[in-house]
């Protein structure tokens, strides 16, 4: 196809240019399914050649293959759409064991067009439509009330064009918010719980709690944004609470919602949206009086999509008035009964119609409910349909949100109506207005109103339950294969069916379903739910599968899988509590019933980090040493880079720094692409990050301050690369806590921290978050700020900390708060902020050291005496000393040697520091070692004493 990209190609009376995918007769689109499109572009290339059918699906379908079924059925579909712009001539002819022929003369011409079209960007808010009828006006007054009261929601009945209006307010206002909006369809969430969590997917966000509001609140402070919730009947009460929490909160937001009841709420402004405006009764109605009322105009406008030699004429004007007041201007009614003006005229059609509505409609004609509306125009079209295609109409109905044609195939299908037959009716409801496009791939979906009509009549036939079941088992068998796919975007691929697989659940754990196939299907869609990012829904569905389990389900991989999955999503829509990790206890004692390493690793992975975060070291190195056990000997890369991973990190917090590198570097050196892949995919950790970020905190401890930034900024770089926000943010915390102690004042330490809070508090990871926000208190009382202001700041981090879990930077962060508190001045509330957190000294920590001489540095600004003040220092040089800290151990030796006043101690400080401060070779200039130099030098004096403790 490359050499006529730029071609316009001529057949009959079509055109067809490639470039474009574009196929047009006599200016008018023809439209084409992605795949029919691909066929005819291949075959007219070939005009007058045989294309194998083999040819065919491997170019159309280069990834995944497909049957010679799913050919014939889109062979057969441009056929028809072929014949329907030009009857009776063939273009497409099949040769029997060979292939298909394009058999028409074809002619071409360059094209005016781009040969690389530039396609938009995909938007956050649906397409509006074309041509929008007579809701001019409503659009207006809607964009008003959104500017002056902010809160509004649309109210009408169903098939009014809610949705229609909402969007074409949401593209009229996009210039105004600065492209800052926002579109959540909520029609096929299932519980008010998820609404918080659908707009937080929307808007990217990696939530990772149980209450996402908050987290919301925070993300959408500052600039002005609006967002669109549509669709909130079913559930107004969530909708409602979360709607008025937000408006609340945040000032510069505005909401606009779509629901068939306002939701009541304080700062909400309601918006009546009626039908479109018909023509009163008159017998003597011109066509021309007639098209001045957008009902009619609507009417007028779909019948030409199907015919478009249509006019309305002075003598049908009144019937097309009645029809539109039969129908209340409804849009969706009006639509429909378009659809059969081509067939049976407007005068059967509104006769029809009238019989129908007669049977069926209640209540005042001025305001008709959703479901009596519709239902009356859609039992009027179902009972025009063949009896195959109300047959595949209603079994079409199990799916939600839209299906590709295979899938209808492969689930509809039956020796009542064979695959063949299926391809003609859907291309008959397709043409009928029954089946809607979805996109631009070929994706199928019924109208809401269609799907609900269609399941009714689907469950009186009897059937509902087996083709229930057909959906879900073919659902199962999808996510199945995804799952078994070592490719870590496949997530995303079946996002799209992320509604057919709750429609699925929600069936099969019904009183009148399958549990079997729905723990089947949870287990194998385990893994898609935490890759799209929907824990809180994994965690629902994990546990609906284990509650079913039964027996012969128990011990098995099957529970293994649900609980693992339970396990993680507990972990991060939680925390690591006690519940999580009691879950994953009971997830690894099951891996190892089943002698599943990769699972084993995965819960001692997991059980490893709740330990380490506590802090309860001694527990973590007990569980990464019990990794390296479970994966020597498997001869699995991954396996064993894992437990040295493990071993390593823990080893470096508890300062046995010589045997962390030495592992850490192992991990990252002899490690498994595809496993690592595997474990970002699964849990989002990346242990290459992790790595580097180890080994630059090691690098530095040890002396080499150069070789320290150097890690850090691969460490950063890789996490930017993998684009997670846990693995960014577990890198920036790093990254700035070394370079807070190398150079703390010169911008890069403060800018990680920055960029740290700015991260975490955007996806709720409250443990970085908490950290941030006790550097920046840091930095606040550095430059000068209000002691008060950094204190609250300081405490709600370390609060953030404890909710999480998160306690390894606890005691350091306090510690360095109180030196700083020391520095401007205010010794006494510095010794009270280190006592108040109540640190154990005797406690082995990578920073063991730093604390002692803190604790000295505060000793002696506020009068304990220079013995006492000695005696930590000393006790910080020892554990420097002990741990290879060489950079702890040149501090300690600084404050030793700026201490000292008698000559004889002040000459043996004095060789400590220079012994200590020649150990360092490389040329990186640091705070420490400048320092170091001025009291070596004698050019340090001691008003700069305090400068000792940074």
């Amino acid at each position: 196809m490359s050499g006529q990209q730029g071609t316009v190609l001529s057949f009959g009376p079509f055109e067809l240019s490639i470039a474009n995918r574009l196929l047009t007769n006599d200016a008018k689109v023809v439209p084409l399914g992605a795949r029919a499109m691909d066929l005819l572009i291949i075959l007219v290339e070939q005009a007058g050649k045989v294309v194998g059918r083999r040819t065919l699906i491997e170019r159309v379908w280069p990834e995944r293959g497909a049957e010679q079924v799913s050919l014939r059925v889109h062979i057969s579909a441009l056929r028809k759409a072929l014949d329907q712009s030009d009857p009776g001539r063939r273009y497409v002819a099949n040769i029997p064991g060979r292939g298909y022929s394009f058999v028409v003369p074809v002619t071409s011409r360059a094209s005016q067009m781009s040969e690389n079209p530039k396609l938009p960007p995909r938007p956050r808010v649906p397409a509006r439509l074309m041509r929008m009828l007579g809701r001019e006006q409503a659009v207006a007054e809607i964009q008003a009330k959104l500017a002056g009261q902010k809160f509004v929601t649309v109210v009408g009945p169903g098939g009014v064009g809610k949705t229609t209006v909402a969007v074409a307010v949401a593209h009229e206002m996009g210039t105004a918010f600065d492209s800052q909006v926002l579109f959540i369809d909520l029609s096929a969430l299932g519980d008010a719980s998820l609404v918080a969590p659908a707009i937080a997917a929307s808007l990217g966000m990696s939530v990772q709690t149980n209450n996402v509001v908050p987290a919301l609140i925070d993300r959408l402070q500052g600039r002005p944004a609006l967002i669109v919730l549509d669709c909130c009947e079913h559930l107004i009460d969530g909708a409602s609470a979360v709607a008025e929490e937000l408006m609340r909160r945040v000032p510069t937001l505005h909401l606009l919602a779509t629901s068939r009841e306002a939701m009541r709420v304080e700062g909400e402004h309601v918006y009546e949206l009626d039908g479109l405006e018909c023509p009163p009764e008159d017998d003597n109605l011109s066509a021309r009086d007639a098209l001045q009322y957008p009902s009619v105009q609507l009417l007028v406008d779909r019948v030409r999509a199907v015919r478009s030699d249509f006019e309305l004429t002075d003598a049908d004007a009144p019937i097309a008035a009645e029809i539109c007041r039969r129908l209340d201007g409804i849009p969706l009614a009006v639509e429909l009964a378009a659809c059969r003006v081509d067939i049976f005229g407007l005068g059967k059609t509104a006769s029809l119609l009238d019989e129908r509505l007669n049977l069926s409609w209640v209540g005042r004609r001025t305001a008709p409910s959703r479901h009596q509306t519709l239902n009356a125009t859609l039992e009027w079209s179902y009972d025009l349909l063949g009896e195959a295609e109300k047959r595949i109409l209603n079994r079409l109905s199990v799916f939600a949100g839209g299906f590709s044609f295979e899938a209808a195939v492969a689930v509809v299908a039956d020796e009542t109506v064979d695959e063949a037959n299926v391809s003609d009716c859907v291309w008959e409801l397709r043409s009928k207005s029954m089946i809607a496009a979805q996109g631009q791939d070929g994706r199928l979906r019924l109208l809401d109103p269609t799907r609900a009509f269609a399941l009714q009549r689907l469950a009186r036939s009897g059937e509902q339950d087996l083709f229930r079941r057909r959906h879900a088992l073919y659902f199962t068998d999808l996510f199945r294969q995804g799952a078994a796919m070592d490719i870590s975007g496949w997530p995303k691929a079946l996002a799209i069916e992320v509604d057919n697989l709750r429609a699925a659940l929600n069936w099969a754990f019904s009183a009148t379903g399958d549990a079997k196939t729905g723990v089947e299907l949870a287990a194998a869609s385990a893994s898609a739910w935490m890759g799209m990012a929907l824990l809180t829904e994994c965690v629902e569905w994990m546990r609906k599968a284990i509650s079913h389990l039964d027996e012969k389900n128990s011990g098995t991989r099957q529970e293994m899988v649900l609980q693992s999955a339970l396990a993680s999503c507990v972990m991060f829509t939680g925390g690591m509590t006690e519940k999580s990790y009691a879950t994953w206890a009971k997830a690894l004692l099951l891996a190892e019933g089943l002698n599943d390493i990769d699972y084993q690793m995965d819960a001692v992975l997991v059980l490893w980090a709740h330990e380490l975060r506590v802090p309860n070291y001694a527990q973590a190195i007990e569980l990464a040493d019990r990794g390296g056990m479970v994966s020597e000997g498997t001869g699995r890369i991954g396996a064993v880079a894992t437990a040295n991973y493990m071993r390593g990190i823990a080893y470096y917090h508890v300062g046995r720094i010589t045997e962390a590198q030495g592992l850490l570097e192992l991990s990252l050196h002899r490690d498994d692409e595809a496993a690592r892949q595997l474990l970002i995919k699964r849990f989002g950790y990346d242990r290459k990050v992790d790595n580097l970020a180890g080994l630059a905190t090691l690098a530095w401890l040890r002396g080499s301050p150069d070789q320290a930034r150097r890690f850090n900024q691969m460490a950063v770089a890789e996490a930017r690369q993998s684009n997670r926000t846990v693995n960014l943010c577990g890198a920036l915390t790093f990254a700035g806590f070394i370079a807070y102690f190398t150079n703390p004042d010169d911008g890069e330490a403060q800018a990680f921290v920055d960029e740290l809070v700015t991260h975490a508090g955007k996806s709720a990871l409250h443990n970085y978050q908490g950290f941030g926000l006790g550097m920046q208190a840091l930095y606040e009382v550095r430059r000068g700020g209000q002691i008060s202001a950094a204190s609250a700041m300081l405490y709600s981090g370390l609060e953030k900390l404890s909710a999480a879990r998160y306690g390894i930077f606890n005691w350091i962060l306090q510690a360095e708060f109180a030196m700083c508190t020391a520095l401007a001045s205010r010794p006494r509330e510095g010794l009270d902020v280190f006592e108040r957190a109540k640190i154990d000294l005797d406690e082995s920590r990578w920073y063991g050291p730093e604390l002692h001489r803190i604790r000295g540095e505060l000793a002696l600004s506020n009068g304990e005496g220079l013995a006492a003040g000695r005696q930590y220092f000393q006790r910080a040089l020892e554990l420097a000393n002990r741990q290879a800290s060489l950079s702890w151990a040149l501090r300690a030796a600084t404050s030793l040697a700026i201490a000292e006043t008698s000559a004889g101690r002040k000459e043996a400080a004095w060789r400590t520091l220079q012994a200590t401060h020649a150990k360092f070779r490389e040329d990186f200039e640091t705070f420490d070692l400048r320092l170091a130099r001025q009291v070596l030098s004698g050019s340090y004096r001691r008003e700069d004493a305090a400068n000792s403790m940074q």
